[in-house]
C-alpha cells in the first residue's frame, strides 16, 4: 500500500532530522511491516543495527553516528548524549591546557556516551557506544534545543568528569570547559545537589567554586586557568553548536 502524502512528507521530516535514519517502531507509524522488509531487501534502507536502518546513506558523517548512537541505545526512541560526547555536540573539540604534550588531548568521535535511565530495559549498543546507565535524570538535565538530544552542558560536564580515565583527564574537562565558559556555577550548583555520589566531586566543587585544588600536569605545571575564575551567572558565553538546534 503507497504511502500517503501527509505521511511522507512526516517521515522525511524525521529523517531529515535524524541524518537520513530511521528505527522500526518510527517506521511502522508510516509503512506497513511488509514495505519496510521490502525496502531493506531492495537495498533501499540499509539495517545498521537491530531495529534501526539508514535510509539516507549519502549523510553519512559524525552527526549520523551520534543519531545512530542514540536511536540504538535507546531501544526505539532517542537516548541522550552526554559527558564528552555532549559537549562535542556543544562545539568542544579539544580538552587542552598550556603545558600538556602535545597541545592537549582531541576530543574523539568514538567512543559516542550516551545516557539512559536505569528504568530502559537494556540493549546491546553498536560498537563505539558507551551506555550508561543512572537513576538520577529527570527533565532538567536535558537540553531541549540541540539535535540530537544530549543532556544540558552542565550535566555533561559533570558525566564527563566522572567518566574521565583519570584524575588529570578530568581536570583537563574542566580547565577547557571553563576556558571557554560553556557553564557557570550557577549551573553546575544543581547538578551536583542531583548528583549525591560522586567519586570527583571534591575535584568538581573546588574547580568551580574554590581554588585550593592541587592538579598539575605530568610536568609538574598547573594548567593555564585552570584556577581562574568561573562565571557565577546562569548566562554564558555559548560555544558554536556543532549540533543542529531545533
Amino acid at each position: 500500500m503507497p504511502i500517503d502524502r501527509r505521511s511522507a512528507q512526516t517521515m522525511n521530516a524525521l529523517l531529515i532530522r535524524q541524518a537520513g535514519l530511521i528505527t522500526w517502531q518510527q517506521a511502522r507509524r508510516f509503512l506497513s511491516e511488509k514495505t519496510v522488509r521490502h525496502r531493506v531487501r531492495a537495498g533501499e534502507w540499509q539495517r545498521i543495527h537491530r531495529g534501526l536502518y539508514c535510509a539516507r546513506p549519502e549523510e553519512a558523517g559524525e552527526r549520523q553516528m551520534w543519531w545512530a548512537a542514540s536511536l540504538a541505545a535507546g531501544n526505539g526512541r532517542p537516548a541522550l548524549l552526554a559527558g564528552a560526547s555532549a559537549l562535542r555536540v556543544f562545539g568542544l573539540r579539544r580538552f587542552d591546557w598550556a603545558g600538556w604534550p602535545a597541545g592537549g588531548l582531541v576530543l574523539g568521535v568514538l567512543p559516542v556516551h550516551v545516557l539512559v535511565h536505569s528504568s530502559r530495559p537494556d540493549r546491546d549498543p553498536p560498537d563505539g557506544v558507551r551506555v550508561h546507565r543512572t537513576r538520577r535524570l529527570s527533565s532538567v538535565d536535558i537540553c531541549p534545543t540541540v539535535s540530537p538530544p544530549c543532556t544540558t552542558a552542565a550535566r555533561a560536564l559533570v558525566d564527563a568528569v566522572e567518566w574521565a580515565g583519570d584524575r588529570a583527564e578530568a581536570a583537563m574537562v574542566l580547565a577547557t570547559v571553563r576556558r571557554h565558559r560553556l557553564v557557570s556555577q550557577a549551573q553546575v550548583r544543581p547538578v551536583l545537589n542531583r548528583l549525591p555520589r560522586l567519586s570527583r566531586r571534591r575535584l568538581i566543587e573546588e574547580t568551580v567554586f574554590g581554588s585550593s585544588v592541587e592538579v598539575k600536569t605530568e610536568r609538574g605545571e598547573h594548567p593555564a586557568g585552570f584556577t581562574e575564575g568561573w562565571s557565577t551567572g546562569t548566562r554564558t558565553a555559548s560555544l558554536t553548536f556543532g549540533g543542529h538546534l531545533g
